[in-house]
C-alpha cells in the first residue's frame, strides 16, 4: 500500500500494455451501446487505446506532482486508483461477455449494459477525486527530502 502512495503513476503505466494487449487480442469485438434512437458501436481496440491514453494522462499528472515534491493525500490516491482501475477494467472486459448482436437480445445483454453504464458513471465521477487530490497537492506544503 505504501508503494502505491509513493508511486501511483507506476500502477497506471504498468496497466497500459495490459489494456492494449486485451484490445489487440480480440480486435473484431465491439461494444454496442443503444441510447434512445442512437446506436453506438465502438471497437474494442479503440476502447483499449482510449483507456490507455486516459491512464497515461493520469499517470503523468501523478508523476509531475511527485517530481515537484508535492504531497498527495494518500487515501484519495488509493481510492482513486482502485476505483479507476476496477471501473475501466469492467468497461474493457464487458465486450467479452456480451452475446453477438446477431443472436438477438437476451437478459445477459441488459445486465451487461447496466454494468457498463454503472462502470462508466463510476469511472467519470471518480476522476473528481483526482482533481481534488491534485489541487490540494498544489496548495499543501512541499515534502522535505532529507538524506
Amino acid at each position: 500500500m505504501n508503494k502505491i502512495t509513493q508511486a501511483p503513476h507506476l500502477v497506471l503505466w504498468i496497466l497500459i500494455p495490459v489494456i492494449l494487449l486485451i484490445g489487440f487480442l480480440k480486435p473484431d469485438k465491439t461494444l454496442d451501446i443503444n441510447i434512445y434512437d442512437t446506436y453506438l458501436v465502438i471497437g474494442l481496440i479503440n476502447l483499449a487505446v482510449l483507456i490507455s491514453i486516459i491512464y497515461g494522462i493520469l499517470g503523468f499528472g501523478y508523476w509531475v506532482a511527485i517530481r515537484l515534491n508535492r504531497k498527495l493525500v494518500n487515501w484519495l490516491t488509493v481510492i482513486h486508483l482502485i476505483f479507476t482501475v476496477i471501473s475501466f477494467c469492467f468497461i474493457i472486459l464487458i465486450p467479452y461477455f456480451l452475446p453477438p448482436s446477431s443472436q438477438g437480445i437476451s437478459s445477459l445483454y441488459f445486465d451487461a449494459q447496466t454494468t457498463l453504464t454503472l462502470s462508466a458513471i463510476v469511472a467519470v465521477s471518480i476522476q473528481s477525486l483526482y482533481l481534488i487530490n491534485m489541487i490540494t497537492a498544489l496548495f499543501r506544503k512541499c515534502k522535505l527530502n532529507f538524506l
